[in-house]
């Protein structure tokens, strides 16, 4: 019995062969030695990479049979090989089944590989098709020798085998009915096959911890300096997170950037930060997605206990910096003139519970989710939301206290037009308070109104269809005259669709939180 397969494939394929119309199963596991060696060695039975009898020096070789030309046909060459066939396994020689060793890691595995393993103790034993039974019983002391030979080399051999990652490569087994369907000799039916190849492309997974990860082959995760956080692909691959924390250095397309002992909050003082290289020199943008962002809140407008600090991106991106809650949000860095690393800090003065998990992703301008220039936030879609930062009051890190948006802010909200749209609508959903005060400190817009262009806001505002608004309502006049009423506010401007917000470093209030719904392309709209 021989052993055929495909090179850098992370798989062992089982070939079966038919007799007459009933199938028989063949593996490697069913070859038996008299002369082997269960160490790390490369066992004797196995030379020039295949499977072979090595007989005791009281048997011979009696049969040497060319593999069938369909098996090579198959695998695009013709293939040659001996099988030397010991009177003591009893398998007829013109069932040659081949298998060829491929590239195996060199320590057990959560993914393939164990799976292979232990899918091969299930197997039953190769069938002799003259007495139309097995040769063994399944569960016999000659088998479960077999099984052992070939387990202990898979999981110990560290000098023979070649390791290779799977690239982005995964196997699917048969689903599990039809393979026990067919595994009995007796059953009748035509050629079924065992293993699928499916390929993907950096297939998105949830890893055990809650981070996105990619799906990946455990060995080719290791080496590219992520952990195994979970299965995916049906078992079959490891949820790959590349996960980094305090004094980590990194040049990785996406990562997490974490505080220690993630999940759990950290509950001391943290100085704590990464350097994040370009992955590669045209990466023109770094994504930062607050997944988890739970520190302290803001004294009167200012970051004064906790800080989130982004340093190192283009002299003129102006990235403010950050604290508070703010979960689900994201910002965007320029880097494309930038020489250096870009550094990520979060810097704590007291022994609080902090929570963080950001996503760092590497972005060139040609990918998809890169944002146009100069936008600090970014969201596609025809319909969403526009927070202000630290505007959500929900936490149960933070201890409580009346969220503000922050002081000396200056950026800019950027939103993918979506096809056929020509307007895009803006209603306020939440308690909006952008406050202005003269020389005085007396409000410039009365309580519960809306405030309107420079008089009512002059300082502190949101800019939307080149009209500045604040206050405690959100109506630009266009719709109604009373200005107690919040009342939505329409751009019709043609080009990108842009939202401003400035603050200056005197007041805060609590912020705004704007549903936006772009509208479709109609004969009024186009003129």
């Amino acid at each position: 019995m021989q052993a055929f397969g495909i090179k850098q494939k992370w798989i062992i394929l089982i070939w079966i062969v038919s007799n007459g119309n009933a199938l028989r199963w063949y593996t490697a596991s069913v070859v038996e030695s008299n002369n082997y060696d269960t160490g790390n060695s490369k066992p004797n039975f196995i030379q020039d990479g295949e499977f072979r009898y090595k007989p005791t020096s009281a048997e011979t070789f009696q049969h040497q049979k060319q593999i069938p030309a369909n098996v090579a046909r198959d695998h695009g060459k013709k293939i040659n090989a001996t099988t030397p066939n010991p009177a003591s396994e009893k398998v007829l020689e013109r069932n040659l089944v081949t298998t060829t060793v491929l590239p195996i890691p060199t320590t057990p595995m959560n993914g393939l590989y164990r799976h292979i393993v232990n899918e091969t103790v299930n197997i039953p034993s190769a069938h002799n098709p003259s007495k139309n039974q097995n040769i063994h019983p399944q569960n016999s002391t000659a088998n479960q020798r077999k099984i052992t030979i070939w387990r202990n080399y898979v999981i110990n051999n560290t000098n023979v085998i070649q390791r290779r990652p799977m690239k982005r490569k995964i196997v699917k087994r048969c689903p599990t009915p039809y393979r026990h369907k067919y595994m009995d000799g007796n059953r009748k039916g035509k050629f079924l096959e065992v293993f699928q190849v499916v390929e993907f492309d950096h297939v998105p997974c949830t890893s055990s911890s809650g981070l996105e990860g990619v799906c990946l082959h455990e060995y080719e995760c290791l080496t590219s300096g992520g952990q195994t956080m979970g299965e995916c692909a049906d078992g079959y691959g490891s949820c790959c997170v590349t996960q980094f924390s305090c004094g980590h250095q990194t040049q990785a397309h996406k990562g997490w950037f974490t505080n220690p002992g993630y999940p759990l909050p950290s509950t001391e003082r943290l100085s704590c930060a990464i350097t994040v290289s370009k992955a590669s020199p045209d990466i023109t943008q770094i994504r930062l997605d607050f997944k988890d962002f739970e520190l302290l809140q803001p004294t009167d407008g200012s970051c004064e206990l906790d800080q989130f600090v982004v340093s190192g991106q283009n002299i003129n991106n102006f990235v403010p910096i950050l604290c508070g809650v703010n979960n689900g949000y994201h910002i965007y860095l320029e880097v494309g003139e930038a020489d250096g690393p870009v550094f990520l800090s979060v810097q704590t003065v007291t022994a609080d519970s902090r929570l963080f998990a950001i996503k760092v992703t590497q972005l060139t301008s040609a990918d998809e989710h890169a944002a146009p220039t100069g936008c600090l936030q970014y969201y596609r879609g025809a319909q969403g939301f526009l927070e202000s930062f630290n505007y959500n009051d929900k936490s149960s890190i933070v201890l409580p206290k009346i969220p503000s948006y922050l002081n000396n802010l200056n950026y800019a909200m950027c939103i993918e037009r979506a096809p056929e749209a020509c307007s895009v609508t803006y209603t306020n959903t939440g308690n909006m308070d952008i406050v202005n005060f003269d020389a005085d400190d007396r409000p410039l817009t009365p309580p519960d109104q809306a405030g309107v262009e420079i008089f009512n806001c002059p300082s502190d505002w949101l800019l939307i269809s080149a009209a500045r608004l604040c206050g405690d309502r959100l109506n630009d006049g266009s719709v109604f005259q009373d200005f107690s009423l919040d009342a939505p506010v329409t751009d019709i401007a043609a080009g990108p669709i842009v939202v401003w917000f400035r603050s200056d470093g005197a007041r805060v209030g609590r912020g705004f939180r704007l549903e936006y719904q772009q509208n479709p392309c109609t004969n009024t709209a186009r003129k």
